[in-house]
């Protein structure tokens, strides 16, 4: 080995200092990440307590539109009815009948079968609306068509036992969530229960 070749030595493990004010800054940090973290653990908390607030507030004014005839003492009813605890207010009506003609609203659908059918074309009825616009109160219900005797019952069920009538609700609660009301088959079976309409 050479003489002027020097030997390369490791060099010395920097010390840390730890005085006083080293401690203190590291100490401030320290806290300072804890503290940014159980903001932001608060903040989580407190959008997951808004969420079902929100939840509750919506489930306290929820309306529940349900559909069912009703047939006694010589007076059949077509009802559609609010069994919810807030208002309906109606965004969409769509009847299909018979695949062909469509109807925004049961008048109209009701007047329709009324006049082209041979054994109705007699038949005193009552219809009420349905139709984009109107709003259903909670407990509140629609009586959409009202036929007396029960001569008359008779051949309207017959009648209606041979029509294909596919109806959509739209409606939406007090605070904008749209739910819909339908006899469409969906996979099969037939979904008269409503159902959340996600945008």
């Amino acid at each position: 080995m050479a003489e002027n070749e020097e030997t390369e030595q490791p060099k010395p493990k920097r010390k840390i200092d730890w005085n006083t004010e080293k401690i203190m800054s590291s100490s401030a940090l320290f806290i300072s990440v804890i503290s940014l973290i159980a903001l932001l653990y608060q903040s989580y908390l407190a959008r997951e307590e808004n969420k079902l607030i929100q939840m509750q507030q919506s489930a306290s004014v929820l309306p529940h539109l349900n559909q069912w005839y009703s047939d006694y003492n010589n007076l059949f009813t077509f009802v559609v009815g609010n069994k919810g605890v807030g208002p309906a207010f109606i965004e969409d009506v769509d009847i299909t009948l018979e695949d062909t003609y469509e109807f925004n609203n049961t008048n109209d659908l009701f007047h329709h079968i009324f006049s082209t059918t041979k054994a109705l074309d007699t038949i005193p009825y009552i219809t009420s609306t349905l139709i984009e616009g109107f709003v259903l109160p909670a407990n509140e219900k629609i009586d959409i068509l009202e036929v007396r005797g029960s001569n008359n019952i008779k051949v309207l069920k017959e009648v209606l036992d041979t029509k294909s009538i596919v109806y959509k609700i739209k409606y939406r609660d007090v605070y904008g969530s749209e739910w819909l009301l339908s006899n469409e088959n969906y996979n099969n079976r037939s979904e008269t229960i409503p159902v959340s309409v996600k945008e």
